[in-house]
């Protein structure tokens, strides 16, 4: 009997080892950080004899499966998996949304930049959809790949002025979730630089759209 009982008891112990929970890896919490880009620290002068446009920025589109502020990774094409571990502060489209008019107010184009939800009447909007928001693990350590499109639009008549698409990426120095964030926002800075320097190309300003009324 002592023996059935010690038998027992063993194989209790051995069964704990397996159940789920019994082995945990802490969460680890990452803050998506844009490198910053040469208009913000340029301290280049705005023109006073202009009146510079109000931009309203609407939310950040982007699916359901990016919405989620867990890292994302790919291990074959037209796949995405989660992190398991590994989660972002905040969900990738509100925080591109707030790095976006960090640049956008850094760069002097307009004289404020607002939530569209906020009620103030603006000279543009623009539109802003993430596409892609990942690590790329095809291959070893992988590549972070971002790409977003976005459009300006002229409020008073309902105008589109230009739509474009905007694509980066940044390798990994390895293949883990820390690496992976850290990439994800150099790719970041990157696309938003591009779409900055977009904007100055085509922005008109408020005076031009009031004559062309």
């Amino acid at each position: 009997m002592g023996k059935t009982i010690s038998l027992l008891v063993l194989l209790l112990a051995l069964a704990g080892c397996s159940l789920p929970g019994a082995r945990t890896q802490a969460i680890s919490y990452h803050v998506l950080q844009a490198p910053g880009s040469a208009s913000e620290d340029s301290g280049q002068a705005i023109p006073t004899d202009t009146r510079r446009p109000l931009l309203l920025l609407r939310d950040t589109e982007a699916s359901v499966f990016a919405q989620n502020p867990r890292l994302v990774y790919s291990r074959a094409a037209g796949t995405r998996a989660y992190y398991q571990y590994a989660l972002w502060t905040e969900a990738p489209p509100k925080q591109l949304q707030a790095l976006l008019r960090q640049r956008l107010l850094a760069s002097g184009l307009y004289a404020g930049v607002v939530p569209l939800a906020s009620g103030v009447r603006g000279d543009f909007q623009l539109n802003f959809r993430l596409l892609d928001f990942f690590h790329d693990a095809t291959t070893t350590p992988g590549l972070a790949r971002i790409r977003l499109e976005a459009e300006l639009v002229e409020r008073g008549g309902a105008r589109l002025i230009a739509q474009r698409a905007f694509a980066a990426q940044a390798p990994l120095a390895s293949e883990d979730a820390a690496s992976a964030a850290v990439a994800l926002g150099q790719a970041s800075g990157l696309v938003l630089d591009q779409l900055v320097v977009w904007l100055s190309a085509i922005q008109p300003s408020s005076v031009d759209v009031a004559q062309a009324r």
